[in-house]
């Protein structure tokens, strides 16, 4: 029999409790009815579980008796099976399949290059949610970031990669970054997002350097704030200066 875990059966009370509680704002009195029988059933699946969950931790903590070790064995058993009717009871409600779904659609989304940009970096948030964000979505990203189509991709692509550069990647980024500011801070977006994204590699001295830079000579206030926060300096007041075209660090 495969074993269902009771954090699982958890999640799925509560994600049909979260469910009911949406239904609530109907006023029909058939959506009345319906949500009626829906938190008697929870009731019931909450009540079910503590019984279980119960007898579970008791069976664990008690120490083995050989003598009735195959009635306990089938006292598991049964718990086990009940844990399942109940699981497949709550899935029949469509609740966790349709979340499923939306997590896997998000996810080809992400990966679609075809996809409008703005409609891939939509998704980015739900996956990383739910620990989806893996690998591939991070190869897909830096892709965009390093393929930019227009200008504000890299922006988008660097707010989808915070906590998840690494060293290999700092030059590339800092390159991006100091591009921008040559041409005068024309991205305030990507300076800001650029910020976060490798305020992760801290405390390298390299990094270190580009934020203070940024602090005392971005010419917006929020994003030198924000550089200043990440490096532990006073936040500046007003337009910063010694931003002139030949103050850059390369």
């Amino acid at each position: 029999m495969k074993n269902i875990p009771i954090i699982a059966l958890v999640v799925a009370v509560a994600a049909l409790g979260f469910a009911l509680r949406q239904n609530e704002v109907a006023t029909s009195s058939e959506v009345s009815k319906s949500n009626d029988a829906m938190q008697a059933e929870v009731q019931e699946l909450r009540e079910r579980l503590a019984a279980l969950e119960s007898t579970r931790i008791s069976k664990g903590i008690a120490a083995p008796n050989i003598g009735n070790l195959e009635q306990q064995v089938g006292e598991l058993a049964n718990n086990q099976q009940d844990i399942a009717e109940l699981a497949l009871g709550i899935d029949s409600l469509g609740v966790l399949e349709t979340q499923e779904r939306e997590i896997l659609n998000a996810y080809k989304t992400l990966l679609d290059e075809s996809k409008p940009v703005g409609e891939r970096l939509k998704r980015v948030a739900l996956l990383k949610r739910y620990g989806q964000f893996d690998q591939q979505a991070v190869d897909s990203m830096w892709k965009l970031f390093s393929e930019p189509k227009e200008a504000y991709d890299q922006a988008g692509a660097l707010m989808a990669l915070k906590g998840h550069l690494t060293m290999d990647d700092r030059d590339d980024v800092l390159t991006a970054l100091n591009e921008d500011m040559e041409k005068g801070y024309k991205n305030g977006r990507l300076r800001y997002h650029g910020i976060e994204a490798v305020e992760s590699l801290l405390p390298d001295p390299t990094v270190q350097e580009w934020l203070t830079h940024l602090a005392q000579n971005d010419p917006e206030p929020k994003i030198a704030g924000r550089a200043a926060r990440s490096v532990g300096l006073p936040i500046p007041k007003g337009r910063p200066k010694g931003n002139s075209r030949g103050d850059r660090r390369k």
